[in-house]
This record gives structure tokens, C-alpha cells and sequence, in this order.
């Protein structure tokens, strides 16, 4: 009896795909939209993963097809593959192309799907050439929906002249509509969905659904191959390996395993990114022939530990520096972690370029804030800083969730550095705001040069407190003698122009961010030398 009970779930259930297939079949009343554009990323010297989303009317298993060809009318179809996608996916659609007896590494081909009569519109990409000596990468950090227009993305597409682009995380965020940067979402059309803080697999999916409506995101996405890494709002803010500072530790928001589970899928689903046996490991590497080795790291939640709070350190007596230094330059405080220092020695050890280059989430630079008590009218404090105005004149590092609240493992980042003989480029989002530095060691010796990507749309420091920006700008580089130039007001990207003896840097700063419009107000320019790693201010 219960051999024919399980025959007649199995026949069911056989039954109910066959309806379903059926349903989407050539016969059928189903119909297609791909609203979300189409996207490529994670290059390598021969493959690509292209990407797309269908939006069905009814669910169910749906057929799609792929193609890719040589010219942008379609006219020589070059490869063409059927696939599948359903709800187990959020009906999203990956591929890892690979370019062998189709193109020629390097060269530009365009992409795109077909579900039922629906055609996506078609996507532009590229594997990275072997043979290269020039490369040019735009870099972009912190795009938050509600704050504003994507102008940054839609300015970059437009100049067309990316080779490939880098996010270094924080592509969306996880708060509800009333949190963080939503006073004009309204206004703007932008309020966040779901309304509420994203927390299952259907919230993060339904966020993600969102981001990639925005107008400048599908154009950039189908103008240029993007790699990617995630930071903490992709979870939730101030991640660390085992919680989060904006998870509630009540229950409330239930485990935060499975939470992060839930983002790390659906940012898998949502992102062209090339996925690893274990999802939680997204550090990997890209070979720009041999002028650019491309290290993507995790300094969020792979092996970070827990962030450090200097209010832990106030009593009755006063703020305890002696405990607080104790535990902040414990040698076994992790941000990277053995694992991921381990394959980076690894992997700069198989081979020389001629740049270094770490895309990673959080500024390395030693980084102080001048008081800003000094520069606030008392009326002006807003409520999340006062709490941390008691810090302020005692000489702690103002951004304890940046590699300053790990000094211990930034130093044996540096020491393997120095060891492989190698001088590094860090690029970094997460603040906001843009910098360039450059980075030393506790011995005053310069390891590296660190390029700190303005945000997208989020509020920079400037946005958020009302303080006069050239003296902020002068007292915070006067203070920090790594700092050579910061910009706490503009939102934008950072374009990379590499040859093999410079680099040219260049801070593309937008002009509006409340309507569509990717005009660029202003760009300011750093020439690199490759050699030393030598900075100039240059005009561009």
C-alpha cells in the first residue's frame, strides 16, 4: 500500500510537470517579458557568463534561448544554446560562454535571449584579452535606489569606453522605506519594495528585481562585462561572519544564517557572477593578460570577526584605552582570514604583472576624523553621532568597521606584500566618499597606493552633516599623513586607464541625482606611476 501511495505522489507529481510544461509549450496562452535587461560578467581570457531574466504571466519551467553573434544586428548568428529557468531560480537565466572556436579572446561580441515570441534587448560584452597592453576599468560602490537616479552607471554606458566594469559591493540595500537615505524615495518614484527590510529569499529577489530596473543599471549592464563582490548592505549592514549589527539578536528577524543564506542565493541568482562550490567563498581572481593581476577579496563575512565598539569600553571612570587597544590589535582578529591570505600568496606567487591590484570592500588607509563637534552647530548633531562625540578627541580611528578596526591583520597583509616583493593598488568603496592615498606600514614604509570609489547614489559625509566641506577636506588630510585627497559631496564613479608604465585615475563626478541625467559636473585626475607607485594630480 505505501509503495502504491508513493507510485501515485510520484505519477502526481509527474502528472503536474507534464501540465506545467505543457502550459509553457509551443501551444500555450503564456506570455514573456524580459523587464530587466541582460548583463555579463566575470571575464576570463575565454569564457563569460551572460545573464538574463524572464518575467512570466503564469509560473511554470520555461524554455529560453540564447544567442550570440559577431555583429550587433543579429545578421551572423554565431552560437546559439537552448536553456531553462523556473521559480526554483527566480526565473533568472546564467551561462558560462566559452569564446573557443567562436571568437577570438579580447574581441567584442554581442548577446541575447528569446522566451516564446519575447526577444531581450541585446547586451554588448567581452573576455579579457591575453595579449593587452592598455585596459581601462570603471570602479563603483554603494547604490542605494531610494537615494536617487543610477546617473553614475547611465554616464558611464554612455562614454562607452569601459573594458569592464568592478562593484565593490553594496549594489543594493536591505533597508525598509522610512530607514536609511528614503526621505526622498517618494518624490522620486524610488520607494524601496518590499516596503519592509529584506530579510527572506523572496524580500532579497524582490529588492534585487528593483535595483535592476533602474534605467542607467540596464545600460551599463549591457554595455560592459562587470565583476563583482558583495559588502555588508547586500546582507545587512555592519556584517561579520556570525550576525550583523543591523540583524536583531531578539529572534525577531529569525536566524541569521539562514538570512545570509538567502542573500548569498539570491545575489547568485541576480548577479552575472561566476558561482564556487562553496557560495559563501566569492573572493576569486582575473588575469588581465600580463599587465593587470585582478584579486577580488572578502572583507565582509567570509572570516571576518565581529567589529569592535568603543562605547563597549565606557564606564563610570571613563573610556578604558588600555582594554580597548588590547583587543583592537589582538593578533587574532580576523578581516581576510588564513584561508584568504593563504590563496592570495598562492596566486601572486604563480605569476608576475605588471600591476597589483586588490578590488576590495573597505578603506586600508589609517584614517582619523577631525573633531567634528568643533565644525557642528549644536542644533546640527544628528542623533546616530552623538554617541560618538566623546571619541572624537581621543585619537581612535573613526572607522572601526575598515581595516582600522583590524590593524593586526593589515599588517600581515603588508608583511606578505613586502615578502612577495610586490607594491599594491587597493581600490575600495563602502564610505561614500572618494580618497587617495597612500598606504604605509608601522615602519613608515610605503607598501601601496589605496583609490577609495565615491558612491552611486548614497549619502556622503557632507550630505549627511552639515559642516563647511573645504575645511573638513583640509583638517581630515592635514591629520592623516597617508591621505593625499578626499572628496566628501559628489556622487559618480572612478575610471582606470592602464598601460603598462601608468595609470591615469580619474574621479567622474555627476551632476544631478533626482532626475535622469548622466551629465558629469566635474572629473579630477591622479597620474600613477607604475614603478613606485608615485601620485600626481593631474588635470583631465
Amino acid at each position: 500500500l505505501l509503495m502504491k501511495r508513493r507510485f501515485a505522489l510520484k505519477a502526481s507529481s509527474l502528472a503536474a510537470i507534464g501540465l506545467t510544461a505543457s502550459i509553457n509549450g509551443g501551444c500555450s496562452k503564456n506570455t514573456f517579458r524580459f523587464n530587466h535587461g541582460v548583463a555579463s560578467g566575470d571575464p576570463s581570457s575565454d569564457q563569460v557568463i551572460l545573464w538574463t531574466r524572464v518575467t512570466p504571466e503564469q509560473p511554470g519551467p520555461i524554455k529560453v534561448i540564447l544567442e550570440v553573434s559577431s555583429s550587433s544586428d543579429f545578421n551572423n548568428i554565431a552560437f546559439t544554446k537552448s536553456l531553462k529557468t523556473s521559480s526554483l531560480s527566480d526565473y533568472t537565466v546564467k551561462y558560462d560562454l566559452s569564446i573557443q572556436d567562436i571568437f577570438q579572446s579580447g574581441e567584442t561580441f554581442y548577446y541575447r535571449f528569446k522566451a516564446g515570441t519575447a526577444i531581450s534587448e541585446s547586451g554588448k560584452t567581452k573576455t579579457l584579452a591575453l595579449n593587452i597592453n592598455k585596459v581601462k576599468i570603471g570602479v563603483f560602490s554603494c547604490s542605494n535606489f531610494p537615494a536617487g537616479f543610477f546617473n553614475a552607471y547611465q554616464a558611464a554606458a554612455e562614454k562607452n569606453d569601459l573594458d569592464l566594469w568592478l562593484h565593490l559591493g553594496d549594489y543594493l540595500y536591505e533597508y525598509p522605506m522610512g530607514g536609511y537615505a528614503t526621505s526622498n524615495a517618494k518624490k522620486l518614484g524610488r520607494v524601496p519594495s518590499p516596503l519592509h527590510e529584506i530579510i527572506t529569499l523572496a524580500d532579497y529577489r524582490e529588492r534585487h528585481a528593483q535595483y535592476k530596473l533602474d534605467h542607467g543599471s540596464k545600460a551599463l549592464h549591457r554595455n560592459a562585462p562587470m565583476i563583482a563582490v558583495w559588502d555588508d548592505h547586500e546582507f545587512s549592514n555592519d556584517t561579520w561572519k556570525k550576525g550583523a549589527k543591523n540583524h536583531a539578536i531578539d529572534g525577531s528577524e529569525g536566524d541569521f544564517y539562514a538570512r545570509r543564506s538567502a542573500a548569498i542565493k539570491a545575489y547568485h541568482e541576480w548577479m552575472p557572477i561566476r558561482e564556487q562550490q562553496n557560495k559563501r567563498k566569492i573572493f576569486r581572481e582575473f588575469k588581465i593578460g600580463k599587465l593587470i593581476q585582478l584579486l577580488m577579496l572578502d572583507t565582509r563575512q567570509y572570516e571576518r570577526d565581529k567589529q569592535i565598539q568603543p562605547k563597549d569600553y565606557l564606564s563610570d571612570s571613563g573610556f578604558n584605552q588600555a582594554s580597548f587597544y588590547s583587543d583592537l590589535n589582538s593578533l587574532d582578529r580576523k578581516l581576510l582570514g588564513k584561508e584568504q591570505l593563504a590563496w592570495i600568496e598562492e596566486k601572486m606567487t604563480a605569476e608576475d604583472f605588471k600591476w597589483t591590484v586588490m578590488g576590495q570592500q573597505v578603506l586600508m588607509t589609517k584614517l582619523k576624523f577631525p573633531d567634528l563637534s568643533k565644525m557642528l552647530k549644536k542644533e546640527d548633531v544628528p542623533t546616530f553621532l552623538k554617541p560618538y562625540l566623546k571619541f572624537l578627541g581621543l585619537g581612535i580611528p573613526s572607522n572601526l568597521d575598515a581595516w582600522d578596526g583590524y590593524p593586526a591583520e593589515r599588517n600581515k597583509f603588508y608583511r606578505l606584500m613586502q615578502k612577495l616583493n610586490k607594491n599594491f593598488i587597493s581600490l575600495a568603496g563602502d564610505t561614500h566618499n572618494s580618497w587617495v592615498a597612500n598606504l604605509t606600514n608601522d615602519e613608515g614604509t610605503k607598501v601601496g597606493i589605496e583609490l577609495g570609489a565615491p558612491s552611486v547614489t548614497s549619502p556622503g559625509i557632507t550630505d549627511v552633516l552639515k559642516i563647511d566641506k573645504k575645511r573638513f577636506v583640509e583638517e581630515i588630510v592635514d591629520i592623516n599623513p597617508e591621505l593625499d585627497w578626499m572628496d566628501p559631496s559628489q556622487r559618480g564613479y572612478l575610471s582606470l586607464d592602464f598601460s603598462e608604465d601608468e595609470l591615469i585615475a580619474t574621479f567622474n563626478f555627476i551632476k544631478e541625482l533626482e532626475k535622469i541625467d548622466p551629465s558629469i559636473s566635474s572629473a579630477h585626475g591622479f597620474k600613477v606611476q607604475q614603478d613606485k607607485l608615485h601620485i600626481n594630480k593631474i588635470n583631465v
